[in-house]
């Protein structure tokens, strides 16, 4: 089930108590969905997968998705441990990164997150490219 599929934008300036994903405009190719299951006795851990593009328009992400991701949960209030985040790096060979957020200290309201990166496996590129295709049926 789709939750959102477009493009995400941010304008760079604080909002509240909330900093910007980046100081500077930008965007994103975004897809969030909540994965499809066989069985409804199947419980996925991470029951969302967010899969995000650059689109070229401003600064990137890559180096530092945690603000960006804490961002898509807060708008579409989502848990950042209960989401697969998926980098779609746009190449033939090794096109996702997994994205894994590990909780590493927490100081009042705000938790912080150590990050690490690893190519995606092939049980996880097949579930990624079924839910795309998924995706892209109902859109059509």
């Amino acid at each position: 089930m789709a939750i959102f599929n477009g493009r995400y934008r941010w304008d760079g300036t604080k909002r509240g108590e909330y900093e910007p994903i980046a100081w500077s405009p930008g965007a994103y190719d975004l897809k969030i969905f909540k994965c499809s299951s066989s069985s409804e006795k199947v419980q996925h851990l991470k029951p969302f997968i967010c899969i995000y593009a650059p689109t070229g328009e401003g600064q990137s992400i890559s180096a530092n998705p945690e603000k960006f991701a804490k961002q898509i949960c807060n708008d579409f209030s989502l848990d950042l441990e209960r989401v697969l985040w998926i980098e779609d790096l746009l190449t033939e060979e090794n096109r996702y990164e997994v994205i894994m957020f590990t909780r590493s200290a927490k100081i009042g309201k705000t938790t912080f997150y150590r990050t690490d990166k690893r190519m995606a496996l092939e049980r996880e590129v097949l579930m990624i490219q079924q839910e795309i295709s998924r995706l892209e049926a109902t859109v059509e």
